[in-house]
């Protein structure tokens, strides 16, 4: 790790604790982290979801036809079960900082 880097790192992190001290920047910072992570997941799953597709475009036999609907059904399930429960995480920090 550069020096630089570490400077940075530690410079991100005394900012988000100065923030996090009031009970309104702890709501900002649970609920940008949040945002974040969901928003990444989900593009990460369509990400998934184009590269099934396309698999299933691209199937020549029953048995590829299956395997790639099966792997379609399992980013669709899997995305939106990791997207639901970072929500329903955020949402259950928010409870817990609030007093």
């Amino acid at each position: 790790m550069r020096l630089s880097t570490l400077v940075f790192t530690v410079l991100v992190l005394g900012t988000i604790m100065g923030i996090v001290r009031d009970e309104v920047g702890r709501v900002a910072v649970i609920v940008f982290f949040t945002g974040l992570s969901t928003c990444v997941a989900g593009v990460g799953s369509i990400m998934a979801l184009f590269q099934t597709v396309g698999a299933l475009g691209e199937a020549q036999t029953i048995g590829d036809h299956v395997e790639a609907l099966a792997s379609t059904i399992l980013v669709l399930t899997v995305g939106s079960s990791l997207m639901l429960g970072l929500l329903f995480g955020g949402g259950l920090l928010l409870r817990w900082s609030i007093p």
